[in-house]
């Protein structure tokens, strides 16, 4: 059983592609972030130029990942992502976790990307345990006169628009997860229970480029805010808490 339900947190940044641009920016990412544990050619490789012109979506599936001591980074032609995995490296908290996208951040001024940076999100993924599932999930559904409980299975999906953020919940119950591991010698998990998950997305992209880093700031911890508020209304088991 997981000591804590969180399995892994994902900032991702997106930004108006550019063909083979995913090189670039591993070179870049190579010149702000050390000691990198390997780096891996992934399927946005294989993607011809003439394919994805007319395939946009092919644009952003990731063409590099390079994985560090405590999270990895998947790279494209049009975004960046910070993939942390909760279940295998110690999860040390949202001060901790938010350098990592400011570093982010400064990739994209180094590469002169600001102004294309369309939208940037941050998605919380949980899993809690089958015996505390239903019990400490903060909803009711009924179907008819009968209603659910913990032998249904079921997928719940919600949106919430504020302004320029959506809030999108994700949960599905009887689950099993392969937690892969990228650390050599390490074997990937088996983990199970219901999956709880919140994506937090601003649509927009960086409004005040005389105040760049003040605005990022500012969005991203409105993004942790709400994805905590999101968790805590949802799975109210004392002393659970995604920070």
């Amino acid at each position: 059983m997981l000591a804590s339900p969180l399995v892994e947190v994902v900032f991702e940044v997106r930004f108006n592609p550019k063909n083979n641009f995913s090189t670039e920016l591993l070179i870049q990412v190579n010149q702000v972030f050390e000691n990198h544990l390997n780096i891996t050619q992934a399927d946005g490789l294989k993607f011809p130029a003439d394919l994805k012109s007319k395939q946009q979506d092919l644009y952003y599936v990731p063409s590099y990942r390079v994985d560090y001591p405590s999270f990895s980074l998947l790279i494209s032609d049009g975004s960046l992502i910070v993939l942390k995995d909760a279940v295998n490296t110690n999860y040390s908290g949202w001060c901790n976790f938010k350098s990592i996208p400011t570093k982010i951040l400064g990739i994209l001024k180094a590469k002169n990307k600001i102004s294309e940076i369309h939208r940037f999100s941050l998605k919380y993924t949980n899993l809690i345990a089958s015996d505390d599932s239903f019990r400490n999930l903060d909803f009711s559904l009924k179907i008819g006169d009968d209603e659910l409980d913990e032998s249904t299975k079921l997928t719940l999906k919600t949106e919430v628009k504020d302004g320029d953020i959506v809030t999108l919940t994700d949960i599905e119950s009887h689950v099993e997860l392969q937690n892969s591991n990228h650390t050599e010698g390490v074997e990937p998990q088996i983990i199970s229970g219901t999956l709880f998950i919140i994506d937090v997305i601003n649509n927009t992209g960086i409004k005040s480029l005389e105040n760049v880093d003040t605005e990022f700031l500012e969005v991203l911890e409105i993004l942790h805010l709400k994805a905590s508020q999101t968790y805590t209304k949802i799975y109210n088991k004392q002393g659970a808490s995604d920070e």
